[in-house]
């Protein structure tokens, strides 16, 4: 196995771990909305890509780097203090802004997958459930693309009068 493969494993599981906690926090936050259970059906399949990710880590013996894990996390976290006109409450701009973090980690999930694709490091098995996986990532940012339209246009849209 080569180290760049290593790497890949590493980095995909801490942002894994890292993109679960956006995703529990985003589908909490925005539970009311007209796509709450969406976001929640989002963060089991989450879970469900992360446990892909890491019995590929143990099948080959590769261990998690825990301090990645711990910084990615981190980052997540340290993420929430962005300004956001609001000091005590949340900003209705959050919904729109989490849900932007939601694509963009998807987007990144689905290009390790493609990577991973080509690596000649997974089994015939993970890469028939690597493939599904693709086609359901795809589905994911386009499912998040359409609640972050519907966030936009509530927070964003134009007064009416």
């Amino acid at each position: 196995m080569t180290k760049p493969f290593v790497i890949l494993l590493r980095n995909h599981q801490a942002g894994g771990r890292a993109a679960i906690d956006l995703f529990t926090r985003t589908a909490a936050a925005q539970r009311d909305r007209s796509y709450g259970a969406e976001l929640e059906r989002l963060l089991a399949e989450a879970r469900e890509d992360l446990a892909f990710n890491e019995r590929v880590m143990r099948r080959l013996g590769v261990p998690p780097f825990r301090a990645l894990v711990v910084a990615a996390r981190v980052g997540e976290r340290l993420g929430r203090l962005k300004p956001n006109g609001h000091l005590v409450r949340r900003a209705p701009l959050s919904d729109v802004i989490e849900l932007e973090g939601l694509i963009a980690t998807v987007s990144v999930k689905v290009a390790g997958w493609e990577a991973a694709q080509v690596a000649g490091e997974l089994l015939e098995g993970e890469l028939a459930e690597l493939e599904g996986l693709i086609q359901r990532g795809h589905s994911q940012t386009e499912r998040l693309t359409e609640m972050h339209r519907t966030a936009a246009a509530d927070v964003l849209g134009a007064r009416r009068s």
